[in-house]
């Protein structure tokens, strides 16, 4: 009798601890919740086990061209990847069907290559196969709309960049009319859209979708927004004076990004284009005073030929790389410093050509992470990693593993994991309907020995917050050495499945 009243004791003690999920839109009430003694679930020895599978939608252009049609299908998707490149590749290999056309008509298109789909901020930029080449301009912008439509559904991007082999093709012969970052349209019918976007530009402005690169404020690569641009210059030249006018006046979604150069004033001449081959590039030709601004502004030479390079090979319809000379020297190589992959790897550049691949490693994301703050609760913060890591749950919890930085979107703040816990004591991550599954080490209970109520419920819930900021995740369970223990300090009960905690979130 007495073990029973000990264990009701328990119990009743957890419905305290544990909260519900609710809603942003509803109020911050806490749905108590109380986890089963014991779980059904299987602690994971790995991370191979990330796969579910959901309903999603495909558009496809109608058999007679004039406007697309969704397609319903089950798609297998990651839990620790975004889903756009498995949305992609479902999109570009669908057959023809009842009353639809396959998207490439009689060609057949495919991804670039295997990190052809990039995922920053809300846009995503998807690199087609050479094949794309064969496509008429008005077959190419069918293609770019379905992506954007077939992307967009979730809402969580709201643009799509479309390239051929890492380069913008533009949307005529000539390769001067942009195509600009698609959005998703679903009501007007194709010839409408192609009319508008296809008309020539004649004189007056013109304001198209543009995707801008800026230096991150970790300093270790580049973020990137899309936004309007209006563009009195029909030439290539003349708009990339635009895009470098862009980059000066700074990001309007990322405010903790250091500030550029005012580029216009260190241009020694207007950009000019250049051709080797059959190859275009955009030339820009700096005074020598450019590095001292950079140095000034605490960017990287490699983090603003990244930036540069991604924002004007991504708009510039017919620009395969640009060559950048400051004062007497071309640059011909760069050596990153502090980056998350490549630092201290020398980039090497064929006649000085940088494209748009050269910096695959440059390109963040950023993630939503929670950490203690000074009234007792947690404080989400940004925090750019790479783009590919942004919705890995063992990437997040190594990120809170390393505590707060000095380049997240809030200072001031504590990290909420035990000091000394590293990755290695993560033995394995998996998902499993709508729950990540954490099997930490026993040093995850050694470590917390000695944490106050407070400690303990901040470090479950920094873990819990965070991996519930990922789309297909609701709740999270975690394991000791394969088992779920019934506590790790003694306050909170550890078994069963954890919902996020709003309450405990303060600005």
């Amino acid at each position: 009798m007495n073990h029973r009243l000990a264990l009701l004791c328990l119990l009743l003690s957890a419905t305290l601890a544990l909260t519900g999920c609710v809603s942003p839109e509803a109020a911050r009430t806490t749905q108590v919740t109380l986890p089963p003694a014991q779980t059904r679930r299987t602690a994971p020895e790995n991370d191979a086990r990330q796969s579910y599978e959901q309903t999603v939608l495909l558009y496809l252009p109608s058999q007679d061209g004039t406007q697309l049609l969704v397609v319903p299908q089950t798609a297998s998707l990651s839990a620790a990847r975004h889903s756009a490149a498995a949305l992609c590749e479902m999109l570009l290999a669908q057959p023809a069907g009842e009353g639809t056309a396959p998207v490439g008509g009689d060609i057949p298109l495919s991804l670039a290559d295997t990190d052809a789909v990039e995922v920053s901020g809300q846009t995503a930029t998807v690199s087609l196969a050479a094949s794309a080449l064969r496509l008429s301009h008005e077959q190419l912008f069918t293609v770019g709309q379905a992506l954007a439509n077939t992307l967009c559904q979730f809402g969580d991007l709201q643009y799509v960049n479309v390239l051929i082999s890492g380069a913008q093709p533009g949307l005529n012969i000539a390769a001067t009319l942009p195509a600009g970052s698609f959005q998703s349209n679903t009501r007007e019918e194709l010839a409408a859209l192609w009319a508008r976007a296809s008309a020539p530009l004649n004189g007056g402005r013109r304001s198209f979708a543009v995707t801008l690169y800026y230096p991150a404020p970790s300093g270790k690569g580049i973020l990137c927004e899309t936004r309007s641009l209006s563009f009195a210059a029909q030439d290539a030249a003349g708009m990339a004076l635009t895009l470098l006018d862009a980059l000066t006046a700074g990001a309007a979604s990322l405010p903790n990004a250091p500030k550029c150069p005012d580029f216009r004033s260190f241009l020694r001449e207007a950009p000019t284009l250049g051709e080797t081959g059959g190859v275009r590039r955009l030339v820009l030709r700096f005074t020598d005073e450019l590095n001292g601004a950079l140095i000034s502004a605490g960017i990287t030479r490699s983090v603003m030929m990244a930036s540069l390079c991604c924002t004007l090979t991504t708009f510039l319809p017919g620009i395969e790389g640009i060559e950048v000379q400051i004062g007497d020297e071309r640059i011909n190589t760069l050596t990153p410093s502090g980056t998350y992959t490549g630092a201290g790897e020398m980039i090497s550049f064929t006649d000085g050509m940088m494209r748009r691949r050269d910096f695959s490693g440059f390109l963040l994301a950023e993630c939503a992470l929670y950490f203690s703050n000074a009234q007792g609760g947690l404080t989400r913060v940004f925090r750019p990693v790479p783009f590919y890591e942004a919705l890995s749950a063992r990437s997040l919890i190594e990120q809170l593993m390393l505590g707060p930085q000095p380049f997240d979107s809030q200072t001031g703040l504590s990290s909420t994991l035990p000091q000394g816990l590293r990755s290695a004591d993560l033995l394995g991550v998996s998902y499993e309907d709508g729950a990540m599954l954490l099997n930490f080490s026993a040093r995850l209970s050694s470590l917390s020995q000695g944490l106050d109520a407070d400690a303990e419920r901040g470090m479950i819930y920094s873990i819990v917050n965070t991996l519930c900021e990922l789309p297909p995740v609701k709740r999270a369970a975690f394991f000791v050495q394969g088992e779920q223990p019934d506590s790790l300090a003694g306050a909170i009960y550890l078994p069963g499945d954890f919902l996020p905690n709003l309450d405990l979130i303060h600005p």
